[in-house]
């Protein structure tokens, strides 16, 4: 079931002149455009008009793919639907950071394109190792790193020095 909000903005979007100039039928309009309101609500739990670039990025490359059937024939257009989505949000409300979600559209629309026909998760970038010292652990009976003469416990150790 829609949320109440996530209606209200669908339907002021269908409404505005941005509504149809995506390539969609209405109906494909409408389901591609609920699906991403529901996941900026739902998952994000923001409202479109207050994501920045990377909360986009997150919700069209990583969120939004699982969102759609593989052999779904809209995925190619929703791109520029939600590019016509950012055109009636900038119109009617406050958008906080409209220039960094316009690249992140242009930049992640590829990403969603791959990853919702592919049915695969996005990967950005392997984990990295931890950080590993490999130098030996300098005991507080041994000499002091500094020169003294001194065992570290008495030196720089802690002790009187």
């Amino acid at each position: 079931m829609t949320s109440p909000r996530v209606a209200l903005d669908l339907a002021a979007f269908l409404d505005s002149p941005h509504a149809g100039r995506s390539g969609l039928s209405r109906e494909q309009e409408r389901a591609a455009l609920e699906r991403f309101l529901s996941a900026a609500y739902d998952d994000l739990g923001q409202a479109p008009h207050l994501l920045d670039g990377q909360q986009l990025h997150e919700l069209l490359g990583h969120v939004l793919p699982g969102r759609f059937g593989r052999r779904d024939p809209s995925i190619p257009r929703v791109p520029a639907l939600l590019g016509h989505y950012l055109d009636h949000l900038e119109e009617t409300a406050t958008v906080s950071e409209p220039f960094e979600l316009r690249q992140s559209l242009e930049a992640t629309a590829g990403e969603f394109v791959h990853a919702a026909q592919s049915g695969q998760a996005h990967v950005h970038a392997a984990p990295t190792a931890p950080i590993v010292n490999k130098a030996p652990k300098l005991g507080r009976n041994d000499p002091c790193w500094c020169g003294s003469g001194k065992k570290f416990k008495k030196c720089h150790g802690g002790g009187a020095g």
